[in-house]
Protein backbone atom coordinates (compact mmCIF):
# COMPACT_ATOMS: atom_id res chain seq x y z
CA UNK A 1 0.00 0.00 0.00
CA UNK A 2 1.26 3.51 -0.80
CA UNK A 3 1.59 6.59 1.35
CA UNK A 4 -1.33 8.97 0.17
CA UNK A 5 -2.60 12.57 1.43
CA UNK A 6 -6.24 13.09 1.33
CA UNK A 7 -7.56 16.33 -0.27
CA UNK A 8 -10.52 17.75 0.26
CA UNK A 9 -12.62 17.83 -2.75
CA UNK A 10 -15.04 21.49 -2.35
CA UNK A 11 -17.99 21.44 -4.06
CA UNK A 12 -22.20 21.29 -2.59
CA UNK A 13 -21.50 18.12 -0.45
CA UNK A 14 -20.75 17.47 3.16
CA UNK A 15 -17.62 16.04 2.19
CA UNK A 16 -15.35 14.72 -0.48
CA UNK A 17 -11.92 13.53 -1.35
CA UNK A 18 -8.92 12.83 -3.41
CA UNK A 19 -6.41 9.77 -2.67
CA UNK A 20 -3.98 12.44 -2.83
CA UNK A 21 -2.23 15.21 -5.59
CA UNK A 22 -1.33 13.50 -9.01
CA UNK A 23 2.24 15.99 -9.64
CA UNK A 24 3.93 17.34 -6.82
CA UNK A 25 6.39 19.63 -8.86
CA UNK A 26 7.17 19.78 -12.59
CA UNK A 27 9.88 21.91 -13.89
CA UNK A 28 10.67 22.49 -17.62
CA UNK A 29 14.03 21.33 -19.04
CA UNK A 30 13.84 22.65 -22.53
CA UNK A 31 13.00 21.17 -25.55
CA UNK A 32 13.73 18.03 -27.33
CA UNK A 33 15.27 17.56 -30.73
CA UNK A 34 11.48 17.24 -32.11
CA UNK A 35 10.99 20.76 -30.46
CA UNK A 36 8.77 18.93 -27.56
CA UNK A 37 8.59 20.34 -24.39
CA UNK A 38 10.63 18.17 -21.60
CA UNK A 39 9.70 18.32 -17.65
CA UNK A 40 11.08 16.59 -14.85
CA UNK A 41 8.00 15.85 -13.19
CA UNK A 42 7.59 14.73 -9.19
CA UNK A 43 4.33 12.76 -8.66
CA UNK A 44 3.25 11.79 -5.37
CA UNK A 45 3.27 7.70 -4.87
CA UNK A 46 -0.30 7.28 -5.66
CA UNK A 47 0.35 9.67 -8.99
CA UNK A 48 3.50 7.72 -9.82
CA UNK A 49 0.82 4.27 -10.23
CA UNK A 50 -1.74 6.36 -12.28
CA UNK A 51 0.78 7.54 -14.34
CA UNK A 52 2.12 4.15 -15.21
CA UNK A 53 -1.25 2.56 -15.80
CA UNK A 54 -2.16 5.41 -17.76
CA UNK A 55 0.64 6.15 -19.96
CA UNK A 56 3.26 2.77 -19.82
CA UNK A 57 0.09 0.22 -19.55
CA UNK A 58 1.12 -1.01 -16.52
CA UNK A 59 -1.57 -3.12 -15.24
CA UNK A 60 0.44 -4.46 -12.46
CA UNK A 61 -0.12 -1.61 -10.31
CA UNK A 62 -3.90 -1.52 -10.80
CA UNK A 63 -4.21 -3.78 -7.18
CA UNK A 64 -1.86 -1.57 -5.54
CA UNK A 65 -3.92 1.53 -6.31
CA UNK A 66 -7.32 -0.51 -5.60
CA UNK A 67 -5.96 -2.11 -2.41
CA UNK A 68 -4.86 1.65 -1.09
CA UNK A 69 -8.43 2.96 -2.60
CA UNK A 70 -9.97 0.55 -0.40
CA UNK A 71 -7.89 0.85 2.66
CA UNK A 72 -8.93 4.68 2.38
CA UNK A 73 -12.58 4.33 2.40
CA UNK A 74 -12.71 1.55 5.26
CA UNK A 75 -10.43 4.14 7.42
CA UNK A 76 -12.33 7.09 6.83
CA UNK A 77 -15.53 5.28 7.82
CA UNK A 78 -17.63 7.58 6.31
CA UNK A 79 -21.39 6.73 4.65
CA UNK A 80 -20.04 6.89 0.76
CA UNK A 81 -23.44 7.91 -0.37
CA UNK A 82 -22.09 8.50 -4.38
CA UNK A 83 -19.49 7.39 -6.64
CA UNK A 84 -18.68 9.45 -9.29
CA UNK A 85 -16.59 8.66 -12.52
CA UNK A 86 -14.52 10.13 -13.14
CA UNK A 87 -14.66 10.37 -17.33
CA UNK A 88 -11.39 9.81 -19.47
CA UNK A 89 -9.89 12.49 -21.29
CA UNK A 90 -9.49 10.65 -24.28
CA UNK A 91 -8.97 6.66 -25.85
CA UNK A 92 -6.75 4.50 -24.43
CA UNK A 93 -6.36 0.55 -24.35
CA UNK A 94 -5.89 0.68 -20.78
CA UNK A 95 -8.59 3.28 -19.54
CA UNK A 96 -7.78 4.00 -15.70
CA UNK A 97 -10.75 4.61 -13.95
CA UNK A 98 -10.95 7.59 -11.89
CA UNK A 99 -13.78 8.56 -9.15
CA UNK A 100 -14.46 11.15 -6.93
CA UNK A 101 -16.62 9.72 -3.27
CA UNK A 102 -18.08 12.02 -1.35
CA UNK A 103 -21.61 11.97 1.04
CA UNK A 104 -24.46 14.40 1.78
Amino acid sequence: MVEIHPVRIPGRWADGRALDVHTVSSTYLGEDEFGRPRFETMRSEMGELLYRLKYRQDRAVVAEIGETAAAFVRAWQTPIEILVPVPPSRQRAVQPGGFALWFE
